[in-house]
C-alpha cells in the first residue's frame, strides 16, 4: 500500500476547482433553510433521541453512543454541539447538524473524484450531490437516522485509501487505520467501507509487484485499525444496552428476499436517487408521508409540486444507471488508484445491496437510508460520464452543460415543490426565528392566561399540553420521545413494551408519592402494557397501584 504510482490526479495546483465547491456547498446550503426553519414540525421520535443526547450533552454529561444503540456512537453529535452552545438546544440547532453532516459529504466525496480521476471529475462529481433529490434532503435533516456522517467517513476513507497508494508511507497507512477504526466506532455500517476498501487496496498491491513496504504498511494499518476500535469497545462494555439485538439479523427465505427486492426497485431506490418511490399500479399515489417525508408520487400528485417529480424521476434515474455503468466500465491501469477506488466501492455498493436484501428488518421505503453508499459511486460514475461527453469536443462540452443545468432545475424544482406543499417558505416562516423548544411542550402550571411567560394561541394550538407534575410520559414510540425533547428534558418518554425502549431506567423517578406518569393514547390495554414495562425494569408490579397516573 506505500508504492507510490504515477496518477493523473497528482497535480493537484489548480485553484478554480475550490471555487466551484465552494459555490456548490452555498448552495445547497440555501436549499436546506427551510428544512432547519422547520425542524419543529419534522421532528420524529428517533430524531428527538438525538436532541436529547445533544441536550445532555450540552448540560455536561456525555454519552459514548446514542441511548439503547452500542453500534452507533456519539460522534453525531458533534456536529450540531456548537451551534447549541451558542443559540441553545432547539429542533433548529439540532437539525443543522445534519447540514454540517451534508457538506461534509459534498467535499469528502470532491477530495476523493480530484485525488482519483482529477479535478475535471471532481467538479462535475459533486453536482448530484448539490442537486441532490428530495429524500436526501430529507436525510440531512437527520443526525444518526441519515447516516451522512458515515457516508462521508466512507468517502474520506477511499480519499485516503489514495493517499497511501499514490504518496506512499507508513504513517499514513496508520491513519487510515485509526480513521476506519473510528469509522466503526461511528457506524457500524463502516464495516462496508473497510469490505471494499481493503481487497481494492490489496490487489493494488498485488499487481504493482508485493513490495515489503507494503507488508509494512499493511501491520501498521491493522495497529491502527485496533487502536481506532478502541472507543466502540470501551462503550460496548460501559453502556451495553441495546433494544434492536435482531436489527442486522438475516433471513434467507425467498419470498422475504423477493419481496426485499420489490421494496429496493420500486420505493427505496428511487427515493434515495430521485426523491420519491415509483407509483405503485395498484395504489392511489400520494406526495407525502406523516412527517413530511417524501413518498410516491405520480400524475395525480395531489401537492403542489409543479409537476416536478415525473421528470427528476426520469432523468435522475437514467443518469444513474449511466452512471453506475460507466463506473463499472472504467480502464483505469491496472493497480492504479483510480482502479482501487473503482473497484472498492463498488464492492461497499454491491454489499450493501446483499444486505438490504437479506436483512430481516426491510419493511418499507423508509429503509433507504441503508443505501446511503450508493451515493458515491453514482457520483464518481456522474463525474466520468460527464468528462467522456465534454472531451468529444466544444458542441460536447455544451451539451454537458446543458445536462447539468437541466437535472439541477429538476431537481431543485422537485425539493422546492415538497417544501411549497408542506408550507415551509411561507414567508413568516423564512422571516422569523427558528422555533425554539420551549412552548411546543406546555405544562397546565402556567399561572394565568395572562401570564407574560404563557405561549400565544397560534403555539397552543400546536402543542403539547401535560398536566401539572407530569415527569413521565407514556405511549406510542413515535410520541413520547418526541416530547420529551420538546419539553426540555423535564419529561421521560416511555414508548409502550412493543416498541423498543432507548432508555434503560427510564423508571428511575417515578416512586409512591414522586413523580407523575401521564398517558398519552389511553388505549384499552394500557394497563396491561404499562405493568410490563414496569416488570422489564425489574420493579415490583405491586407498586404500580400507588404511583400517579394521569389520562386525558
Amino acid at each position: 500500500m506505500t508504492t507510490p504510482n504515477a496518477s493523473p490526479s497528482s497535480d493537484r495546483s489548480p485553484r478554480w476547482p475550490w471555487l466551484v465547491l465552494a459555490m456548490g456547498l452555498l448552495w445547497t446550503s440555501v436549499l436546506r433553510i427551510p428544512l432547519i426553519l422547520a425542524a419543529a414540525d419534522h421532528l420524529d421520535s428517533d430524531l428527538a433521541v438525538d436532541g436529547l443526547t445533544l441536550l445532555d450533552a450540552v448540560n455536561g454529561s456525555w454519552r459514548w453512543h446514542y441511548p439503547g444503540t452500542p453500534h452507533m456512537g456519539i460522534l453525531p453529535v458533534l456536529l450540531s454541539y456548537p451551534q447549541a452552545l451558542l443559540y441553545g438546544v432547539s429542533p433548529a440547532t439540532l437539525v443543522s447538524g445534519g447540514l454540517v453532516a451534508w457538506l461534509l459529504v459534498i467535499t469528502a466525496t470532491f477530495v476523493l473524484a480530484w485525488r482519483a480521476f482529477g479535478a475535471g471529475v471532481a467538479c462535475w462529481a459533486i453536482v448530484p450531490l448539490v442537486f441532490s433529490s428530495v429524500g436526501t434532503v430529507w436525510l440531512s435533516g437527520r443526525i444518526t437516522g441519515g447516516h451522512l456522517l458515515t457516508l462521508a467517513w466512507h468517502a474520506a476513507a477511499f480519499a485516503g485509501m489514495v493517499g497511501c497508494l499514490t504518496r506512499g508511507g507508513a504513517w499514513r497507512s496508520g491513519l487510515l487505520g485509526l480513521w476506519c477504526g473510528l469509522g466503526l466506532y461511528l457506524d457500524t455500517m463502516v464495516v462496508f467501507t473497510m469490505a471494499g476498501l481493503v481487497p481494492a487496496a490489496v490487489a493494488s498491491w498485488w499487481v504493482r509487484g508485493k513490495s515489503n513496504s507494503g507488508k509494512v504498511a499493511a501491520v501498521v494499518f491493522v495497529l491502527g485499525l485496533v487502536l481506532g476500535v478502541v472507543p466502540r469497545e470501551l462503550g460496548k462494555r460501559a453502556d451495553p444496552y441495546d433494544p434492536y439485538g435482531q436489527q442486522f439479523a438475516p433471513i434467507f427465505q425467498p419470498s422475504v428476499i423477493a419481496d426485499h427486492a420489490r421494496i429496493l426497485v420500486m420505493d427505496c431506490l428511487p427515493r434515495l436517487i430521485v426523491g420519491h418511490e415509483l407509483p405503485d399500479l395498484q395504489s392511489t399515489p400520494e406526495a407525502l408521508t406523516e412527517l413530511g417525508r417524501p413518498a410516491r408520487t405520480g400524475p395525480e400528485d395531489a401537492s403542489p409540486s409543479l409537476n416536478a417529480g415525473p421528470y427528476a424521476t426520469a432523468l435522475g434515474l437514467l443518469l444513474f444507471v449511466a452512471a453506475i455503468v460507466r463506473l463499472i466500465r472504467d480502464r483505469s491501469p491496472q493497480g492504479s488508484a483510480e482502479r482501487a477506488v473503482q473497484h472498492g466501492v463498488l464492492i461497499s455498493a454491491g454489499l450493501i445491496l446483499v444486505a438490504f436484501l437479506i436483512n430481516r428488518n426491510i419493511f418499507n421505503s423508509d429503509n433507504y437510508r441503508y443505501l446511503i453508499f450508493l451515493l458515491v459511486p453514482w457520483s464518481l460514475g456522474f463525474g466520468l460520464v460527464m468528462r467522456s461527453i465534454a472531451s468529444r469536443g466544444a458542441a460536447a462540452w455544451a451539451a454537458t452543460l446543458f445536462l447539468s443545468a437541466l437535472f439541477g432545475a429538476v431537481m431543485t424544482a422537485s425539493v422546492v415543490s415538497w417544501y411549497v406543499g408542506l408550507g415551509w417558505l411561507s414567508v413568516d416562516l423564512l422571516r422569523g426565528s427558528p422555533v425554539s423548544s420551549e412552548g411546543l411542550v406546555v405544562f397546565q402550571d402556567r399561572e394565568t392566561p395572562a401570564d407574560e411567560d404563557t405561549p400565544p394561541a397560534a403555539i397552543l394550538d400546536r402543542a403539547t399540553v401535560l398536566p401539572a407534575g407530569t415527569s413521565h410520559v407514556f405511549g406510542d414510540y413515535w410520541k413520547v420521545y418526541r416530547i420529551a425533547f420538546l419539553s426540555g428534558g423535564r419529561v421521560v418518554g416511555v414508548p409502550f413494551p412493543t416498541y423498543p425502549n432507548r432508555f434503560e431506567g427510564w423508571s428511575s423517578g417515578l416512586e409512591p408519592g414522586q413523580g407523575a406518569l401521564f398517558v398519552l393514547d389511553p388505549v384499552p390495554d394500557w394497563r396491561a402494557m404499562l405493568l410490563e414495562s414496569w416488570r422489564r425494569e425489574d420493579r415490583d408490579p405491586n407498586e404500580l397501584d400507588q404511583l400517579t397516573l394521569l389520562t386525558p
